[in-house]
C-alpha cells in the first residue's frame, strides 16, 4: 500500500476533527496550508516542467518534491521556483516575444490597465469595433485606440488587444486575464499564471525592478469552458442570438474567446430602439436668473381630499428664480389662476418696479387658456411651458411644492390640527421657508435676497400652539375675561398681527395683542383634542378669508369685530359648558344659571352654502346674483343695460305696435327673465335679460293654433360630429340673436306693456299688438322655424326627410350641412366656399353671432384635436353635483349597485319630491354624452311619481359615480371608418315590480358611438326569446332611421348593416318563415324584422354574451365588467389641459 493510500483515511478523520480549520491557499475547510494538496500539486508540476527543460541540478534541488510535504513552506521555496523559471527564460531568446522587429518586445503585467495594449500596428486578425474607446492616463491625458486585434506567437497568445499608437510599452491587463479564469501569484521574485480550471501553469513573469515582465503565456485548449465557434459570425448575428443583449456584454464574451472569430461592423437595431428606449436623463440645472423677476416658476397643487374651512381645494405658487422667494394663494378651483396671476403681475410692477420677463409652468390647462396667454403678451412676458407628461421640466416649482407639503405635514402632525386647517399650515410653511437659508443661493434667505435686509425672527411662533388673544372692549363686560383662548395658525396677510382661531366663536381673530404658550399645543389639550373638538362640527363657510389679492385694491374680508354681547341677556359668548371646565380657560362669562338657558341665537351673516363653491362652474353664482323681479334688477346698472339692449332689439325688429285694446279682446301679460350666461369654464360671458310673454294665459283657437316645432335630434348631433371627424370636416357654430322675434304671427295677439317701458304721455292706455313672435308665446317656436325654413330654402338648401332640423345643399364643390336646434346651429361640410356663402347669407337675413369653431353647444363641450373630436358635459355634470349638495370626496365605481333591483315600496316616501325630480330630469339630459349611466337613469326615472328614500339614495350614487368620472365623454375618432353596426340585447323580466323586460341597443359608426337606448318594454314578455325579439325590432327601427339620415349626410349605406344579438332563438325566428305558439305574440315584429332581413337592409350575427356591448344598457354590472364595456364603447376621460 502506497503512502498516499494510507494517508487518505487519515485525512478524512482529520477533516472531521479539524473542520474548523481553513486553508489559506485553497480556502477549503479541514486542513491548513502545509497539508494543502492543491498547493502541492502546483509545485510538483512546476518541478516537472523545470526538469524537462534540463535545468542545472543545483537549481533543481530547491524544488525537491520531498520538501513539499514538510509542514513549513517559506518564501525561499517560491524564490527558488522563480529563479528556475527565470533561468529557463534567460536561456531562450527573448526575441520570441517580439512580434515585429524594431518594436518593443517586452510585455509587462499591469493591474491598473483596463485592457491589453500595445503600440504594434501589425496585429494579426485586426478588426475595428463599432465604438473605439479612449484611453486616459494617470496625468489626465487621453490616447486614442486605432484598432483591436490579437497576438499569436510561440511564447505569447492573447486576443482583444488595443492598438494605441502613442503607447511605448506593451501592457497586459491583470483584470482581463482574471476574466479568462486565470490566477496570478505575485512574489518578490516574479509571477506565475495558473489556469484555475485545470491547475496548470500557463505562464510566468520575472520581476524587473518594480515591474513584472512576461516571459511566456499560452492558453491551453482546456482553459476555454465553452466550445469555440470556428465559423466567423457578425456581431449583429450574435446580438440577435443572445436575445438582443447590449454590445458591451458581447464584447466581454468575445474577449474571453467564447464566441470564436467575430467580425465587427456598425449596425442599428430597430427592435432594441423600440423596446428598450428609456426616457432621456434630465440634466441638473445649476443656472440662476441674474435679477429678480427675470424668471418666475409656477405650479398648481390639488385638489386636496379635504377642503379648507373656507372651501379651498387648491393652491398656486409663484417662485422667483433669482431669490427663490415664494408667493402662495389658496383657490377653490383651478380657473382662479388667471385672476390671481393678473393681480400678481400688477403687484410686481407696482411694488418692485419690475416686469416679469419669463414665466415658466407645466402644461396644465389653466395655463394654456387663451386669456392667460393674452395677459402674458400684454405684459411682454415670454411663456415657457413643459412638454406634455414631462413635469420634470418644471422641476423647481415641483420641488418647491414638495418642500411646502413636507412642511405642511410636519406642522399639522406636530400640532394635531384638523385636516381642514391645511391651508393655514401651507401659508405658514411658505412664510417660514422664505426666511430660511438655502444652499442654492449661497446660504442666504429668499427674504434677504429679495428685500436686501435680514428678516426679523423674533416674531416667529410655534404653529398650533396655545395663545391668548386680547378681547376688544365691546366683546366683554368688566367682569368677563380679558382674553380668549385660541389656537395660533399663522401670520397676518395684510395686517401686522397673528392669525388665531377662536374655537368658541368659530372664527379667525387677527391681533397683535397675543400671548403665546409655545410649549403647549392647542389640540393636545383634553377638551380640544381631535376627538373632542367641536371646531369641525359646525364650521362657518367663510371662517377663513380668501387669500387677498396682491393688488392694492384688495380688502381684507376678516373683521375683528363681533356683535356686542347684551349684558342683560342670559347668553354667553362661551356657551360650551365643557370649555368652562378647562383649567386653561378663563372663568365663565356669567355665573352658571340653574334654570334652562335660552337657545343661543346666531349672529352669523347668511351666506351661500359651501357646496356651491366646491366646483369651478359655480364660481360665478357664488359671487353674482340673478334678480327675480324687475324692481330688484332696475337698481343694477348691468341689468339696466341688458334690459335696454333687449328693448332696442324688440323695437328694431318691429315686434309690436302700440294700439288700443279692441273690445272683447284680452291682453296677456309679460315679465322679465334674468340670466347670467357663463362659459364652459364657469366664467361670466354676458348678462342676459329676456322679455317673456305669459303664454300660459293664451287660449287655443283664439290667440294660437298649432304649436309643434321640430328641433334636431341629439342622435343627429352625435352622428354629424362623428361624420365630420372621420372626413376631417371643420365644425362651426352660429347663434341667432333674438331668434323668436323673426317669426311672423298669423294670429291676433295682444300683450300688456313690458315693465319699465314708458308709454307716450297724453294717450289712453295702450297695449302691444304683436306682429312677431315673442318668447313665451305658445306658437313662437313654430313661427321661428317656419321663417328659418323658408329663408334657408332660398339659398338652395333642402330639409332632410328624416330630421327636419337638418338642412343640406350639394354642389360641384361638395356638400354643406346645417343642423338647427332652436336658435343654435352647427355648420359643416367639405365645401369651404359654400360655408362662407351660407354665413354671409344668414347674416343678411338675421342678426347672427358667429361663435367660430364648435366648442359649447346645448351644454355639450366639444374639443378637437388631431385624433378627432371629444364630446363631454363636464360643466353640466359639475352644476348637477353642486345642486345636489354633494361636498364630500366619496366616489363609487359604478352608477348602480350590482344586483340592485329597486321597487316602488323601497324606503320611506320623500316629504318633498321636487329635488328628486329635478335631479333625475337633469340626469336624463346628461345621458346625451354618458351612455354609462343610461341604465341607472332609466331605473330611477320610473319612480318620479312617488319617489322614496332608497330611490333618492340611488340617485346620489349616480352622482357620486359622476363625481369620480367628471370628464368622461365620447370620442369621435378621425381614423374611424363610416361602417354602421349595431348591438341588441334584452334583460328578460328584470323589473321586480311588473316583470317587464328591458330593451338595450347601441349603434357604432366605425369606432364612434352615435346612438343607444335603455328602455323598459311596454308589455310583459312570456319568454326570453320574445323579449330579445322585441329588442331586435326596436333596433331595426332605429337602424332604418340612421341609414336614411346617413344617406342625407352623403354616406353610402347600400350594404347590409350587421346587428349583433346573443340570443340564437331570436335569430332563428327571423330567418325561418314559421309561426308557432312562441311567436304569435310578436307576429308584427317578426314580419317587420324578417322583411328588412330579406331586403338586405340588415344581417343578424350571433355574438357571445361576453362581447355583447348592449349588456350595459339592460342590467347592473360588477365593476370589472362595467369598466370593460365602457372601454369598448370608446368612453374616454378628457381632463382639462
Amino acid at each position: 500500500m502506497t503512502q498516499s493510500e494510507i494517508s487518505k483515511p487519515i485525512h478524512r478523520r482529520s477533516n472531521q476533527k479539524n473542520y474548523h480549520l481553513i486553508c489559506a491557499f485553497c480556502k477549503h475547510r479541514g486542513h491548513t496550508i502545509d497539508r494543502c494538496n492543491m498547493r502541492a500539486g502546483i509545485l510538483q508540476r512546476s518541478a516537472a516542467l523545470t526538469a524537462s527543460e534540463s535545468v542545472p541540478s543545483s537549481d533543481a534541488a530547491s524544488f525537491d518534491p520531498v520538501s513539499l510535504t514538510t509542514p513549513t513552506y517559506s518564501i525561499a521555496d517560491l524564490q527558488a521556483l522563480f529563479s528556475q523559471v527565470q533561468a529557463l527564460s534567460s536561456s531562450a531568446s527573448n526575441s520570441a516575444l517580439s512580434v515585429t522587429p524594431g518594436i518593443s518586445s517586452e510585455w509587462f503585467l499591469d493591474s491598473a490597465c483596463c485592457n491589453h495594449m500595445t503600440d504594434n500596428p501589425h496585429l494579426t486578425s485586426a478588426h475595428t469595433p463599432p465604438v473605439l474607446p479612449t484611453i486616459t492616463t494617470a496625468d489626465g491625458s487621453a490616447m486614442t485606440v486605432s484598432h483591436v486585434g490579437s497576438i499569436s506567437t510561440p511564447n505569447l497568445s492573447i486576443s482583444d488587444v488595443f492598438c494605441v499608437p502613442k503607447l511605448h510599452l506593451n501592457l497586459l491587463s491583470v483584470g482581463q486575464l482574471t476574466e479568462l479564469g486565470l490566477n496570478l501569484f505575485f512574489s518578490s521574485r516574479g509571477c506565475l499564471v495558473q489556469d484555475s480550471r485545470t491547475g496548470q501553469i500557463v505562464g510566468s513573469a520575472r520581476k524587473v525592478g518594480r515591474l513584472f515582465e512576461l516571459t511566456s503565456l499560452h492558453f491551453p485548449s482546456s482553459s476555454v469552458s465553452a466550445p469555440v465557434i470556428a465559423a466567423s459570425a457578425s456581431i449583429e448575428l450574435w446580438h440577435s442570438r443572445l436575445g438582443h443583449v447590449s454590445l458591451p456584454r458581447i464584447q466581454t464574451l468575445v474577449s474571453r474567446g467564447l464566441l470564436g472569430s467575430v467580425s465587427s461592423s456598425p449596425f442599428d437595431c430597430m427592435p432594441c430602439q423600440l423596446g428598450k428606449q428609456p426616457a432621456l436623463p434630465f440634466n441638473n440645472s445649476e443656472s440662476i436668473a441674474s435679477a429678480t423677476f427675470d424668471l418666475i416658476h409656477s405650479d398648481v397643487w390639488g385638489p386636496s381630499p379635504v377642503p379648507t374651512v373656507g372651501g379651498s381645494r387648491y393652491f398656486v405658487i409663484f417662485v422667483d428664480d433669482f431669490s427663490r422667494y415664494t408667493w402662495i394663494y389658496l383657490m377653490k378651483n383651478r380657473s382662479e389662476v388667471l385672476t390671481i396671476y393678473r393681480d400678481f403681475a400688477k403687484m410686481v410692477q407696482t411694488q418692485y418696479s419690475k416686469a416679469i420677463k419669463v414665466f415658466r409652468s407645466d402644461n396644465a390647462r389653466e395655463y394654456r387658456q387663451t386669456d392667460f396667454s393674452t395677459i402674458l403678451k400684454h405684459y411682454g412676458t415670454v411663456f415657457h411651458t413643459s412638454c406634455a407628461g414631462t413635469s420634470q421640466q418644471n422641476g423647481r416649482a415641483e420641488r418647491k411644492l414638495r418642500h411646502i407639503l413636507d412642511t405642511v405635514r410636519a406642522l399639522t402632525n406636530a400640532a394635531s390640527t384638523p385636516a381642514s386647517f391645511w391651508g393655514e399650515a401651507a401659508l405658514t410653511a411658505v412664510y417660514t421657508i422664505n426666511r430660511c437659508p438655502s444652499p442654492v443661493i449661497q446660504n442666504t434667505t429668499p427674504y434677504e435676497r429679495l428685500f436686501g435686509t435680514a428678516p426679523n425672527y423674533s416674531l416667529l411662533k410655534v404653529f398650533g400652539c396655545v395663545c391668548f388673544v386680547l378681547l376688544q372692549p365691546h366683546e366683554r363686560t368688566k367682569l368677563q375675561p380679558r382674553s380668549q383662548l385660541c389656537c395660533f395658525l399663522g401670520y397676518g396677510l395684510e395686517e401686522k398681527g397673528y392669525r388665531c382661531y377662536d374655537p368658541v366663536a368659530k372664527r379667525l381673530r387677527v391681533s397683535r395683542h397675543v400671548v403665546f404658550w409655545e410649549h403647549k399645543m392647542f389640540y393636545s389639550l383634553p377638551l380640544f383634542s381631535a376627538g373632542n373638538s367641536d371646531s369641525q362640527a359646525d364650521p362657518l363657510p367663510n371662517l377663513f378669508p380668501e387669500i387677498p389679492s396682491p393688488s392694492a385694491e384688495s380688502v381684507n374680508p376678516i373683521s375683528d369685530e363681533s356683535p356686542p354681547a347684551d349684558p342683560s341677556s342670559d347668553e354667553s359668548p362661551t356657551a360650551d359648558p365643557t370649555f368652562d371646565e378647562s383649567p386653561l380657560s378663563a372663568p365663565a362669562a356669567n355665573p352658571v344659571n340653574t334654570t334652562a338657558p335660552e337657545p343661543r341665537r346666531s349672529h352669523r351673516v347668511s351666506t351661500l352654502p359651501s357646496h356651491l363653491r366646491d366646483f369651478h362652474c359655480f364660481s360665478a353664482f357664488a359671487t353674482l346674483h340673478e334678480p327675480h323681479t324687475f324692481r330688484e334688477a332696475s337698481s343694477d346698472p348691468l341689468w339696466q343695460q341688458a334690459m335696454k339692449e333687449e328693448l332696442d332689439a324688440l323695437l328694431k325688429t318691429g315686434t309690436w305696435d302700440l294700439v288700443d285694446l279692441p273690445a272683447g279682446k284680452s291682453a296677456i301679460g309679460c315679465k322679465w327673465v334674468y340670466k347670467i350666461k357663463t362659459r364652459s369654464d364657469g366664467t361670466v360671458d354676458r348678462y342676459k335679460a329676456r322679455l317673456v310673454a305669459k303664454g300660459f294665459t293664451q287660449e287655443y283657437g283664439i290667440d294660437y293654433e298649432e304649436t309643434f316645432a321640430p328641433v334636431a335630434r341629439l342622435s343627429s348631433v352625435r352622428t354629424l360630429i362623428a361624420v365630420s371627424a372621420s372626413r376631417h370636416w371643420p365644425l362651426f357654430q352660429m347663434d341667432v340673436k333674438n331668434a323668436f322675434l323673426n317669426g311672423e304671427l298669423t294670429e291676433e295677439v295682444y300683450m300688456q306693456l313690458p315693465p319699465g317701458f314708458s308709454q307716450p304721455p297724453g294717450f289712453s292706455p295702450k297695449v302691444c299688438r304683436l306682429r312677431r313672435a315673442l318668447y313665451g308665446l305658445k306658437q313662437a317656436p313654430r313661427a321661428w322655424f317656419a321663417k328659418f325654413s323658408s329663408t334657408i330654402s332660398q339659398h338652395g338648401f333642402s330639409a332632410s326627410s328624416y330630421d327636419s332640423a337638418l338642412f343640406f345643399r350639394r354642389s360641384d364643390h361638395g356638400i354643406t350641412l346645417l343642423l338647427l336646434y332652436v336658435d343654435d346651429m352647427i355648420i359643416t361640410g367639405d365645401d369651404v366656399q359654400g360655408i362662407q356663402d351660407l354665413k354671409r347669407f344668414l347674416g343678411q337675413h338675421f342678426e347672427m353671432k358667429d361663435l367660430g369653431p364648435l366648442s359649447y353647444f346645448l351644454g355639450l363641450e366639444v374639443s378637437s384635436s388631431s385624433d378627432g373630436y371629444y364630446l363631454t358635459q363636464a360643466k353640466y355634470t359639475s352644476d348637477l353635483i353642486s345642486r345636489a349638495g354633494i361636498t364630500d370626496s366619496k366616489i363609487v365605481d359604478t352608477p348602480i349597485e350590482y344586483n340592485n333591483r329597486l321597487n316602488t315600496h323601497d324606503g320611506e316616501p320623500l316629504p318633498d319630491a321636487t329635488l328628486y325630480r329635478q335631479l333625475v330630469g337633469s340626469l336624463v339630459y346628461l345621458t346625451v354624452t354618458r351612455p354609462d349611466i343610461s341604465y341607472a337613469v332609466h331605473i330611477v326615472s320610473q319612480f318620479m311619481a312617488a319617489p322614496r328614500s332608497l330611490h333618492y339614495a340611488a340617485v346620489l350614487r349616480i352622482l357620486r359615480y359622476l363625481k369620480g368620472t367628471l370628464f368622461h365623454g365620447l370620442h369621435f375618432s378621425s381614423q374611424s371608418s363610416l361602417t354602421l353596426q349595431a348591438y341588441s340585447d334584452a334583460d328578460w323580466a328584470g323589473d321586480p315590480t311588473d316583470r317587464r323586460s328591458t330593451t338595450g341597443y347601441c349603434f357604432l359608426l366605425g369606432d364612434s358611438l352615435i346612438s343607444w337606448r335603455s328602455k323598459k318594454q311596454s308589455v310583459v314578455a312570456r319568454s326570453s326569446t320574445e323579449a330579445e325579439y322585441r329588442a331586435l325590432a326596436d333596433t331595426t327601427a332605429e337602424l332604418l332611421w340612421l341609414r336614411w339620415l346617413l344617406q342625407d349626410l352623403g354616406i353610402d349605406c347600400s350594404t347590409a348593416v350587421p346587428i349583433h344579438c346573443d340570443n340564437r332563438s331570436a335569430i332563428q325566428i327571423a330567418h325561418n318563415d314559421v309561426f308557432h305558439e312562441r311567436t304569435k305574440h310578436i307576429e308584427i315584429d317578426c314580419h317587420f324584422v324578417r322583411h328588412h332581413l330579406l331586403q338586405g337592409t340588415l344581417q343578424l350575427r350571433s355574438v357571445s354574451s361576453q362581447d355583447q356591448l348592449a349588456d350595459i344598457f339592460t342590467k347592473p354590472m360588477p365593476p370589472g365588467r362595467f369598466r370593460d364595456l365602457i372601454s369598448k364603447l370608446k368612453l374616454v376621460s378628457v381632463h382639462p389641459t
